[in-house]
């Protein structure tokens, strides 16, 4: 999947590997900030969406469609991103 920013000066790339899970390569001399920020919010999505998929609590730990080697992986490649935005309970009761 390849993703392109409006200003022209940056990409990233998620790819889906059997070796390597998901890999996010980012593509671009000089990114803009706008382009860094909402690539930042993008991949923070992307995490919570894979989190949420890697641990269902209704689906048996064996039947799930992702399966993490290492339980903290997700949060080690959230601490790479720049920080979002804390949802407070008014955010999280608007979606």
């Amino acid at each position: 999947l390849d993703m392109y920013y409006t200003d022209g000066t940056g990409m990233f790339s998620i790819q889906f590997r059997d070796t390597y899970g998901i890999q996010v390569l980012r593509y671009g001399q000089a990114p803009s900030l706008q382009y860094r920020l909402q690539e930042s919010v993008l991949l923070h999505s992307l995490l919570d969406e894979v989190t949420s998929i890697a641990f269902a609590e209704d689906i048996d730990v064996d039947k799930r469609l992702i399966q993490l080697k290492q339980e903290d992986v997700l949060e080690k490649a959230r601490e790479t991103l720049p920080a979002r935005k804390e949802q407070n309970d008014d955010d999280a009761t608007k979606e």
